[in-house]
């Protein structure tokens, strides 16, 4: 898994494949976002919000590893920047969630748009046989990574139990 380097060691095969399609989304999701007038991580929150339709903040701290502070940081600016509304939880008065407005609905339909034509080219060169390979593999991935596949599919149109 690991090759000598010199004083570091890297990454051969899958791994080091893995590596960079990881590298390619951050440096594609900082793009977009940078684009967008947005930082990384306003972005990371806006597509959990946006894939959940609404949530509470604590939960958005959980499925983003962001802490309780800087979901209320981001919050907060997104809010100012009327992309993002606190709404009243009807069945707890100490709760809220946060909702994308309409702005921010536009916005995250231009995101996902823009993302969708990146991955359509490649998918392009593909045969469906082939792209339910990668997909079946990718997420053959995630679940032995430990990943909950359950949760990162959640406002996806792919049933956790395919990737079974």
């Amino acid at each position: 898994m690991f090759k000598e380097n010199g004083s570091g060691q890297v990454l051969d095969g899958v791994a080091a494949a893995v590596v960079v399609l990881l590298r390619a989304l951050d440096k594609t999701r900082a793009g977009m976002a940078a684009e967008a007038g947005f930082t990384g991580s306003e972005i990371r929150v806006l597509f959990r919000i946006s894939e959940a339709g609404r949530v509470t903040p604590k939960t958005l701290a959980v499925s983003t590893d962001l802490s309780m502070g800087a979901v209320t940081a981001i919050s907060d600016r997104l809010v100012a920047r009327n992309v993002v509304c606190r709404v009243a939880n009807p069945d707890d008065r100490r709760s809220l969630f946060l909702e994308l407005t309409a702005t921010g609905e536009t916005l995250m339909e231009s995101l996902y748009d823009d993302f969708r034509a990146l991955i359509a080219q490649v998918q392009g060169t593909m045969s469906c046989a082939e792209q339910a390979l990668l997909e079946a593999q990718l997420l053959s991935i995630a679940a032995a990574l430990g990943y909950d596949l359950e949760e990162g599919l959640a406002g996806t149109q792919i049933s956790a139990i395919k990737s079974s």
